[in-house]
């Protein structure tokens, strides 16, 4: 068997698992007959409520980097992630499996009847960093769909409305139609600003930045600056040294960490890279207002455009 079957096949085994674990009384809709969503990553939230408009409630299961090994779903959302009708996710297993287990640890009598429905975004999307594999063929399961940040492509926004505008459809046939339209009408204002970031960036095409945060590699296909990054274990960064020696080799003009990059490497690269070292969330949870999906790439356009002043 291949291992992007072997995938799929432990990708539907864990979805079974974690709505077979939770007692069918253990699911409540809410009142007012809207969908109870959880969704997996704080940037696609919106997206969520653009698709769903007033017909969904939505709440986010984790913070912080997802890579992490003690990836968990936070204390807070566990009540609601048991209460909700529909689970949106990214396909990336570690997520699933953190969401089994906190389903299977959800006290049953907390919600209603009904499985929730897991809706896979990353169907159709497109990624830049793919799963990498041994000579033997060995892929950790854990990341055998490469580094999951594909969201961070503005492009791939328009696919996952219309990955969650089918899943909800299905949940409210009723509405399929406007979830459906609410999903054009979003993907078309994105295209909007897709082209506006496009022509903001064009003066930066060529220019090489490093980014301490793999994902932002996913954001070069907008056709300014290179994202470029240092592949090693996903989720462990290498030492600053090491990383140094690497931002010297590829001749980065621009050094990007995230605000969960640990503070010790912005403050040995800005002590001995002899490059700009700017501090850029790669998340709407550290954007202060950031409340769109677009909110995102607009902080980061903004960032940028200041740079190229300099």
């Amino acid at each position: 068997m291949t291992t992007h079957g072997f995938t799929r096949m432990l990708r539907a085994a864990l979805a079974v698992v974690a709505v077979a674990a939770l007692p069918l009384s253990a699911r409540a809709q809410v009142k007012d007959g809207r969908i109870a969503v959880a969704v997996a990553e704080t940037d696609l939230e919106p997206i969520v409520r653009a698709v769903g408009g007033g017909q969904v409630e939505t709440v986010p299961l984790f913070r912080g980097c997802i890579l992490r090994k003690d990836l968990q779903v936070e204390p807070a959302a566990r009540g609601r992630l048991a209460a909700s009708e529909a689970i949106v996710w990214t396909g990336f297993l570690r997520e699933s499996a953190a969401i089994s287990t906190a389903l299977r640890g959800a006290e049953a009598g907390t919600a209603a009847s009904g499985k929730a429905k897991w809706i896979d975004v990353s169907k159709g999307a497109a990624r830049t960093n793919l799963p990498l594999s041994t000579c033997f063929g060995f892929v950790d399961m854990a990341f055998a769909d490469g580094d999951p940040f594909f969201w961070l492509n503005p492009a791939n926004g328009g696919v996952i409305a219309r990955n969650i505008a089918k899943g909800l459809g299905e949940l409210r046939p009723a509405s399929r139609a406007q979830f459906l339209a609410n999903a054009e009408a979003f993907q078309k204002a994105l295209g909007g600003d897709i082209a506006r970031w496009k022509a903001a960036l064009k003066p930066l095409h060529g220019m090489r930045i490093f980014s301490a945060q793999c994902g932002w590699q996913n954001f070069s296909a907008m056709g300014g600056p290179e994202f470029v990054v240092c592949k090693g274990t996903p989720g462990e960064l290498p030492t600053p040294q090491t990383l140094l020696r690497h931002i010297q080799q590829m001749k980065a003009d621009l050094i990007v960490v995230d605000p969960n990059t640990p503070p010790e490497y912005a403050e040995y690269f800005r002590e001995h890279a002899g490059i700009k070292v700017l501090e850029i969330p790669s998340s709407l949870e550290a954007i202060p207002g950031g409340n769109s999906y677009s909110a995102l790439f607009e902080h980061l356009v903004k960032v940028l455009q200041s740079q190229s002043k300099h």
